[in-house]
């Protein structure tokens, strides 16, 4: 007969293998694609890591846990806090931009990132951007702060420790691939902007344990991003 504390433990390390097979798959993706330069090997890769990311979690907590299927449907408010949220994000990263220019990205590096995937192209780039605001956002609070923050806060315990861990996971991968493409100090402002936002979101989220909530957060913040790309690749 297990005892409460062998229980405990073994949910703690069974989080911690979850928590580990699905926070190394950004990273794989980033340094497969960017740092070996695979070609073809980088793009099945990214595939392969996408699938893992967005299907692991999912499989996790259903068949391993045995979780009971939910749509996170928001049930504790936080929209208005949310969206305030979003907006100061906006903000800062509008006034980062404006003040701080080439240090943070130059146009021909956004250029250089984005040209490979044809991103370069005004009708393609509006594509991208309507993807990445609806869509790339809500899987990665899915991943991110659903199953990550909850993962870390199992295997931790406590409330800030799990948020920032989150954001140092959430950081990570963006760091990596960003030092391919722009020098150290425009990477580490970005870095911090990620990281900052990455403690916002997760904040959120385990206050209002909703990824709809928090994607409304990411969404505006995203907006802004997105809009000063477009001034760097198109022009308004």
């Amino acid at each position: 007969m297990e005892t409460a504390d062998q229980t405990f433990s073994f949910n703690k390390r069974r989080a911690l293998v979850g928590l580990t097979l699905v926070g190394i798959a950004p990273t794989v993706s980033v340094v497969t694609g960017f740092g070996l330069n695979a070609g073809l090997l980088g793009s099945l890769v990214f595939i392969f890591t996408k699938l893992w990311m967005f299907g692991l979690p999912a499989f996790w907590y259903l068949k391993v846990e045995g979780g009971v299927r939910s749509s996170s449907l928001p049930s504790n408010g936080g929209w208005m806090v949310s969206t305030y949220l979003g907006l100061g994000m906006a903000f800062v990263i509008c006034i980062a931009y404006f003040l701080l220019g080439d240090l943070v990205l130059r146009a021909e590096d956004l250029a250089e990132i984005l040209e490979p995937f044809g991103l370069t192209v005004p009708w393609k780039l509006a594509v991208g951007i309507v993807f990445w605001i609806f869509i790339n956002s809500v899987l990665e609070e899915y991943v991110f702060r659903w199953f990550i923050t909850s993962k870390l806060e199992e295997v931790v315990g406590g409330t800030w420790l799990p948020i920032f861990l989150s954001a140092g996971i959430f950081t990570l991968h963006h760091t990596i691939a960003l030092a391919f493409f722009i020098d150290p100090l425009g990477n580490a402002l970005a870095s911090l902007g990620v990281f900052t936002g990455g403690v916002i979101f997760s904040w959120i989220y385990v206050q209002y344990r909703s990824v709809w909530v928090v994607w409304v957060a990411h969404a505006i913040a995203d907006v802004a991003i997105f809009a000063i790309a477009w001034h760097l690749i198109v022009g308004f």
